[in-house]
């Protein structure tokens, strides 16, 4: 795929995802290909100075995101310890290392500018009930992944979100449905709003 999704062809129009868009669910099954989209609207987000703590369990994700965020690099910043989020509190870009899930969750705890920042989880699926049950509470945050192989699905479908972006229907008991139209298309509910998009490459 070579599209930026964060500006989405729909209908006629042009829809920019934004933090106005949050809280934001992704939901799409393991080898589906989608796992690329999250990353787009992500490395999108902080290339319009959003501030953003990032959690993923894949190294080629952050990659990816380095990568593409290369002009920004300054204001990147990979955490290892606890010590290292209070030097580093003032970065645009927080990323944690690995999948430390009790980092996260501590730099959830300490940034005192955490409702500024976008807490995006790309791996909800290998996200243990502690961590989600604090992502849960903030409204800034992006969770993404399989919610039918999330251990805490409950929760996740408990939270009222501004966007919900479906690439297939989930198994579980779900308040929205997915409209199959073909291939790169896909269903977006937003703030009482329905898109069909289309991913013209």
């Amino acid at each position: 795929m070579t599209a930026k999704i964060n500006i989405l062809k729909t209908w006629d129009k042009k829809h920019h995802f934004t933090q106005d868009n949050v809280p934001a669910l992704i939901h799409y099954k393991c080898k589906e290909g989608w796992s690329y989209y999250s990353m787009v609207l992500i490395w999108n987000l902080a290339l319009q100075w959003s501030k953003i703590l990032m959690f993923t369990g894949y190294p080629q994700a952050k990659e990816q995101f380095y990568t593409e965020t290369k002009k920004i690099s300054k204001d990147i910043v990979v955490i290892h310890n606890l010590k290292e989020i209070v030097k580093n509190k003032n970065k645009k870009v927080i990323v944690i290392h690995n999948d430390d899930q009790k980092l996260c969750l501590a730099a959830i705890k300490k940034l005192d500018d955490i409702d500024d920042r976008i807490i995006f989880i790309k791996n909800i699926d290998i996200c243990h009930k502690p961590l989600l049950k604090e992502c849960i509470k903030h409204e800034k945050i992006i969770l993404s992944w399989d919610i039918d192989g999330c251990t805490s699905k409950d929760i996740i479908c408990k939270k009222k979100y501004a966007s919900v972006i479906l690439f297939s229907q989930p198994k579980i008991k779900f308040p929205y449905k997915f409209v199959p139209l073909g291939k790169f298309i896909w269903y977006i509910r937003s703030k009482n709003k329905k898109w069909y998009v289309n991913n013209a490459h």
